[in-house]
């Protein structure tokens, strides 16, 4: 009920990008969207559509069985004894999502923040920023909300083109703050975790993506990846409201290792 009275203004905005028609910098072959025009007839024609969701581009949801530490899932769940490439995921996929996501979003707009278009690729996003934006803002994420959070990736692609390999993501150091704002999904226009990682790997004995690890095999935290919250983050300027009703669902697949989206902002 918290969520729905945060709607008083009827907008509603898609938080999805339209899906990559071709392979780029930041769209892997397998991320190209392949729609397949089929038999066109005197009276219909039907398409088939295939891709390779996890990745940069595409927005999409994670699931506990996309990432695992030492053999195991969130929860000590064995990988070994959870996971075929015949049934995906026994236990963790994302069948448990397919009623849909209906909470409070809450927007974290670093650009606003920092007076900039965007940030640069590569700057990590620390627990100082995020909490610097919320004495700004007046709003925090909390218990079971979706924290989403802006740095201008879109709007940089734009004017910029693509690009890899360097992200302005969440930092180590947020790992705590997450675990105190306890909520069910953190977001990003990007990938979550900032890149490049010197110091962080195996070689090292640390995670590689150490938020992803965090979230999904430490917390229990969901991911929402790749919005475009660029529409979303004008609406809420103009408004200067930073909390919204934020709403998705999951294609049912069964034993899913998440699924693409196309989430709602509804003002």
């Amino acid at each position: 009920m918290t969520a729905a009275k945060l709607v008083k203004n009827g907008i509603v905005v898609s938080l999805a990008h339209p899906e990559p028609q071709k392979a780029e910098a930041d769209v892997q072959p397998a991320g190209v969207f392949h729609r397949t025009t089929n038999n066109i007839t005197a009276t219909n024609t039907t398409d088939t559509y295939q891709v390779s969701y996890h990745g940069q581009t595409v927005a999409h949801m994670d699931t506990w069985c996309h990432f695992f530490v030492d053999g195991q899932m969130y929860n000590g769940v064995s990988v070994k004894d959870n996971i075929t490439p015949e049934a995906g995921c026994k236990k963790g996929d994302v069948m448990a999502w397919k009623d849909g996501i209906f909470t409070r979003a809450v927007l974290y707009d670093m650009p606003q923040l920092k007076g900039v278009e965007w940030i640069e690729p590569g700057t990590p996003i620390t627990r100082a920023d995020l909490e610097a934006w919320e004495k700004k803002s007046g709003v925090k994420a909390g218990a079971g909300d979706v924290v989403l959070l802006y740095v201008g990736r879109w709007k940089r692609r734009a004017k910029e083109g693509p690009w890899t390999g360097q992200v302005p993501g969440y930092y180590a150091d947020t790992i705590p703050w997450i675990k105190e704002r306890e909520p069910a999904f953190i977001g990003h226009d990007f990938n979550i975790d900032w890149a490049p990682r010197p110091g962080w790997g195996a070689a090292e004995g640390l995670p590689n993506n150490p938020i992803h690890v965090a979230v999904l095999n430490w917390m229990g935290v969901n991911i929402v990846e790749c919005m475009d919250l660029e529409r979303a983050v004008d609406v809420a300027r103009r408004l200067k409201r930073y909390e919204f009703l934020m709403t998705f669902a999951p294609l049912p697949v069964e034993g899913g290792t998440g699924s693409p989206l196309n989430p709602l902002a509804i003002f």
